[in-house]
């Protein structure tokens, strides 16, 4: 069943407020300076996301909580390889200057394909449901 354009909007929100700005706050109040705390909380959410849905059966945290799970384009539990492509293939919304076209294209396909999905997850063969 396709999610809501807003819910996992919301979920990705959570993800970054709960995991990433949590995290380095708790860093740079241990006295880490900013630059390492940035790095290191960077890798930590990385490893978060992938790590966590093939651990959790499609689930993080976010999208537990607003009812999603992330599925194969079959509806079954992606292997890790999955995973690992749809996290990595995010990194181009981080492109400076284009980054953010494929941020918009990305949004636009959520909005208007019946199925829902992403850019990253058309790149990994992946759809996120709600459950």
């Amino acid at each position: 069943m396709k999610t809501k354009l807003i819910s996992r909007i919301g979920a990705v929100l959570f993800d970054n407020i709960a995991i990433y700005a949590l995290g380095l706050g708790v860093l740079i109040q241990l006295g880490v300076q900013t630059n390492k705390a940035l790095f290191m909380m960077s890798l930590i959410f990385v490893l978060y996301s992938i790590l966590t849905p093939i651990f959790c059966r499609g689930y993080q945290l976010g999208k537990y909580l607003l009812g999603m799970k992330i599925t194969t384009e079959d509806y079954k539990q992606p292997n890790v390889w999955r995973f690992i492509v749809r996290e990595l293939s995010k990194i181009m919304y981080a492109i400076p200057l284009i980054g953010i076209g494929f941020l918009l294209v990305s949004q636009f396909l959520m909005a208007r394909r019946e199925d829902g999905k992403a850019l990253h997850d058309l790149i990994a063969g992946t759809r996120v449901i709600r459950v």
